[in-house]
Parts: structure tokens; sequence; C-alpha cells
């Protein structure tokens, strides 16, 4: 029998040995290939390759998720090399060579690589279909993407893992060489040493995440610490901060606490207690760091696709208040005018419901105090007449903005939306201004509104008609205000417009904006997500992995526990416990250190990210149970036996 005869005879009777490893090389080949895949899917590459940026983010997201898939690997096949240690160490007592057994290890992983890279790349061009056409609707383009099978995506998959498992060979070759006989046989039944109780480093770790949350939630004033640091140096310090925080926490206070429950007698002889935190105090010194990582790993998933989700979820609820009108330009000729309002009249697709001319005139006014926000007298205002505005916001269906009614000594006040606060809009009540007229007019803000209804113009000033008729203007400019049915796929009228109007119209199309502004968060929420899930999928399969190597050293353990009289319900219970504590710790402060990121970006951003936030953490939590609950199933079958 050759070597080759031995490893196909290993893989088809120890199958349910070296299925954990084999279904991580499946999923990490179907990930991959369903990625790649998607970069030269002809759907994509058409709105891709339209933005530069867009195609570098795809690159760049393809290289990290290399880098993460092939670390996720050899996790997996170092986990699954440590459980064939006794084995290895047989086959040297039989007279096998560490030459021949490095053959041998190396036909089993090139074997299964095979097997796995066709079974990856058909789940993986399955798949694809299903993410192309996500992808789409996620960009607002729409449809079902055809069936498209890509030979340089399997090429390049091929090449990828094909490297990825000659460097896990390499591996498995380091371990046979520098590993004993004696060590070989003895590797699984090392125990953890208990760790080191540090009450002052405990103490520490919630001081410095505790100073990490204080400097990210401090508010965005002159006067806030965050500030003054400078967002550079500032952010770098909430990361150390955290980060080490996050270590000390699991190393120092973890243990602390349950030093604590230890001494209490009440809690510690309750139950089954007594086996679940000694079986955890034995283990924490090794799950520590591993814990850390993954907390911070999932801090920083759960952050990246809360604010990607944010921004896509706001851009889509922004949209219209950004861009009030379906079209909007400058008027520079009335031929160039009629004609782009012909094609908007002719259009059967996307009808026009209406159009208005606005006149725009700039005045100067002096404030009678200090302006909470930047203010030129000398530049003023634009300004309208209340006759313009009203007639605006009912040519854009506004039925949220309560129209005008102003006497001649009042003004409304429309702030730039990035300046305006309720803060603003409050220490901006009753200000008076006085208007460079003929008659110098004085007028008085009644109200503050956030949206303009003219794209172009941020603040705007809000007059009565009879005061807007005694200015004499300085400046003037004509705005045609466009309305069609269903904006969002007027793009074709958009381009037909765009070419009539000269370049210095300044034309402002509604659908072509609200489509590159989809195309990029929709990409960029995509790729979070597929990140994220590979994360999330990698990290529950760490813990996964972790905790099945120590059920498989607690097996005498347990077969102690089970001659003293615990049942099979006592155990689970016992193993429940400890097992929940793993999962639960990096859960925690994962959803802690993102939920407080996301408050700091939401103060920056002046946006509301509950609703998406919730989302990706729910998400997240969910798919953290089913890796919880799967856990726990097979460490009990592992250390009991499978339930007959």
């Amino acid at each position: 029998m050759t070597l080759f005869d031995l490893a196909k005879k290993n893989i088809k009777h120890n199958f349910v040995h070296y299925f954990l490893y084999f279904a991580s090389m499946i999923f990490s080949i179907m990930i991959y290939y369903t990625f790649v895949s998607l970069a030269k899917d002809p759907a994509v590459i058409e709105r891709i390759d339209k933005s530069a940026k867009l195609s570098a983010v795809f690159n760049a997201s393809s290289i990290v998720l290399i880098i993460f898939v092939a670390i996720f690997i050899l996790y997996s096949n170092h986990f699954f090399t440590r459980k064939r240690k006794k084995e290895i160490g047989l086959y040297s007592l039989l007279g096998l060579r560490k030459k021949e057994i490095g053959r041998m290890l190396f036909y089993e992983n090139f074997l299964m690589g095979v097997v796995a890279l066709v079974i990856g790349i058909s789940l993986g061009t399955l798949m694809s279909k299903l993410f192309v056409t996500v992808l789409l609707k996620i960009m607002n383009f729409g449809g079902v993407s055809n069936f498209v099978f890509s030979i340089d995506a399997v090429i390049n998959t091929v090449v990828i893992f094909i490297i990825i498992t000659l460097v896990t060979s390499f591996t498995g070759y380091r371990i046979i060489y520098r590993t004993t006989l004696l060590d070989l046989f003895h590797s699984e039944s090392k125990r953890e040493k208990t760790p080191k109780n540090n009450p002052i480093l405990a103490i520490l770790s919630i001081l410095l995440i505790g100073a990490g949350y204080f400097l990210a939630l401090q508010p965005l004033s002159e006067d806030s610490l965050l500030v003054k640091m400078g967002p550079g140096p500032g952010m770098l310090t909430i990361l150390f901060l955290v980060i080490i925080g996050t270590t000390l926490l699991l190393s120092n206070f973890l243990p602390f606490l349950l030093n604590q429950i230890r001494k209490n007698k009440r809690v510690f002889y309750k139950g089954t207690n007594i086996i679940s935190n000694s079986q955890l105090a034995f283990r924490i010194g090794s799950n520590a760091r591993t814990l850390a990582i993954i907390a911070i790993l999932s801090a920083t998933t759960l952050t990246a696709i809360g604010a990607i989700g944010s921004l896509y979820y706001n851009v889509n609820k922004e949209s219209a208040n950004s861009f009030p009108s379906t079209f909007e330009y400058t008027i520079v000729d009335q031929k160039s005018n009629q004609e782009a309002l012909k094609l908007a009249e002719t259009n059967t697709q996307t009808p026009m419901t209406g159009h208005q001319e606005t006149t725009l005139n700039h005045i100067k006014a002096t404030s009678d105090r200090e302006m909470p926000m930047e203010y030129d007298p000398e530049s003023g205002f634009t300004f309208i007449s209340q006759t313009a505005y009203n007639k605006l916001l009912a040519l854009q269906n506004n039925t949220e903005t309560t129209k005008a009614d102003l006497k001649n000594d009042e003004a409304i006040l429309i702030a730039p939306g990035s300046l305006y606060e309720e803060k603003t809009a409050k220490s901006l009540e009753n200000q008076s201004f006085t208007l460079e007229n003929s008659t110098k007019q004085k007028v008085t803000l009644t109200e503050t509104l956030k949206n303009s209804p003219i794209a172009t113009v941020y603040s705007l000033l809000i007059i009565s008609d009879d005061v807007a008729k005694t200015i004499s203007t300085q400046k003037m400019q004509t705005l045609q205000s466009v309305m069609v049915d269903n904006p969002k796929d007027a793009i074709p009228l958009s381009e037909q417009m765009a070419k009539a109007l000269p370049e210095n119209a300044n034309f402002i199309s509604y659908p072509t904006n609200y489509e590159n502004a989809m195309s990029i968060t929709g990409v960029l929420l995509f790729i979070g997500m597929f990140i994220g899930l590979v994360f999330l999928a990698a990290t529950g399969s760490i813990i996964y992995f972790k905790q099945l190597t120590e059920a498989y050293n607690d097996v005498a353990t347990y077969d102690i526990l089970k001659k003293i009289g615990l049942d099979r319900k006592e155990i689970r219970k016992t193993i429940a416990k400890q097992v929940l504590v793993v999962f639960l710790v990096p859960l925690i402060l994962g959803i802690a250190h993102s939920s407080v990121a996301l408050a700091m970006l939401s103060n920056m951003l002046q946006m509301d990210l509950t609703l998406p936030v919730l989302i990706s953490t729910g998400i997240y939590t969910a798919m953290f149970i089913v890796y919880y609950f799967l856990t726990v199933n097979t460490y009990t079958n592992i250390v009991m036996g499978k339930k007959k």
C-alpha cells in the first residue's frame, strides 16, 4: 500500500474528524470565489468601472479577504493538526519516517483541498448569482443578474488556494520535525496554568475602557477634550485605551471576577457552579488573548457595518431633501431653456408634472447681534419672496414644511444643513436683520429651517412680497425647477437635458445624484456586509475550534464526573455555563465598543444611526447564538458520546 492510498483511507475512515477542517476550507473557497466572481461579472463591471474609487475599493477588499481567509484556514489547519498529534506519534512508532509522514499528510491536505475547491467553486457559482442580484438591488439598479461562469475567477481562486495549501503543508512539516515523540503523545494532556489574579490590573482595565468611552462621547464643542486634542491624536488615544483596556479586562478582570465568585461560598457551591468555575479558571489564561482579539474584531466589524449601513440608509432618506426638484438649472438663454423643457414635456416614461422659474436676489444685511454661524454681512443673503417659496413647496409636493405667511417685519431663514443644529436654531430665534434697501427695512426671524427648496442655495432668506418689491437687488439669477413622475427612473431624460443645456447652466439632476450616491454607498455596504459575514464566521469558528480542542482534552475529566454520579443533563448544563462566558464576553465587549464608536460618529455627522445599528447588531448577535448552541451540542457529544 502506497502513502497516497493510506492518505485516501485515512480520509475515508476518519471523515468525522476531518469534517471541521474540510468544512472550513469549503466555506473559505466559496466566499472568496463568490467575491472574485462578482468583480468579474459584466453587470457589476458596467457599474463599478464608472468609478475608479469603487474599483479600487473592490480590489482592496479582495486583498483583505485573501489575508483573512488565509489566516482562518491556517488556524483551522493548526486545530486539525494538533488534534492528530497522537496519531502522528503512532505512525512514528510503527516505523514510518518523518519524511514519509509529512508526505502522507501532504497527500491528505492535497486531496481535501482539491475536493474542497470543486465543492467550494460549485457552491460559489450558485451563490454568485444571488449576491450579484443583491448587489445590484442595493445599488438601486434592480433586476436579476444573468448566470455567469468566470474562468478568470476560477483560475484566481485555484492559484490562491494552492498557495495556501502549500503553506499549511509546510506548517504540518514543521510540527512533525520539531516535535518529539513524547510530546506528540502527551500534547492533548497538557493543561493551561491557572491565571494569576491581579486586582490592580483588573481595576486599571475598567479605568482604561471608561477613559476611552468618556473621550469618545465628548460633545463636539470648543471646550471638549476631544476637540482640543485634535481628530488624529484623539482617535489614536481612544483606540489605545480601549484595546489595552480590553486585553487587561480579559486577562485580569475576568480571573479576578471568577476568584471573587469562588470566595462566595453560597454561589460557588450551588449546583454545578464549582465545576464550571474551576474549568473556566483553568482555561482563561489561554482564552484571554483569543477573546480579546475576537472582541476587537467584533467591535470593528459592527462599527464598519453600522457606519456604512447608516450612510446608505441616510443617503436613501436624505436625497429628496438635498435635491428637492427632479431637475434644476440656471436659465442662461431661452433657447436652451425651452429645449430642455420640451424634452421633459414630451418624455412618456417619466412625464413632467410641473416646472417653475424662480428669481434669486442677493442683499446685504446687518444683524443686531452676533450670528451663531459663519456669516458675512457684505455677502448677506440670497432671498426670495414668500409667494415664490410657497410655489416651490407646492411644485415639489412638500407637505412636511408649512407654507410661509409673513408680515413685512418677519422672515424665515433656511440655514445650511451642515451647520443646522437645534442649538443654532434656538439661538437664532427673534434675531433681527436690517436689509440694505431704500427703506432700511428691519426683519425678525420667526423660524429657522434646515432643508432648502433650491439645491444650489443652502442659506436662503424668505421675506414678504411687499418687502421683496422694495429691494434694489445687487445680483440676479433665474433658476428653472422641473418635477417629473418616478424621478428615480429619469436617468435617460437627465442625460438628454444635460446635453441640451450649456455648461454654465449648472444643471443639477436628482436621479443622477441619487444613482451615484446609491452606487457608492451600496457597493460599500455590500462589501462591508460580505467581509462582515466572513469575519463573523471566522470569529465564531475560532471560538468553536478552541472549545472543541478543550473538549477533546477534557474527555477523561468528564468520565470522572460521570462516575461520581453526574448525568448528561447536569454535565450539559455545566458545559453551557462555561461556553456561555466564552461567547458572551467578546460579544458584549464588541457591542459596547461599537456602540460608543457609532455614537461618536453620530455626533460628528449629525445623523441618526439607531435603526441600521440595531439591525446589524441584532443579526450579529443571532449568528453568535447559533454558534453558541452548535458549540454546546458538539462539546457535549464529544465528552459524553452522542445521545442514543
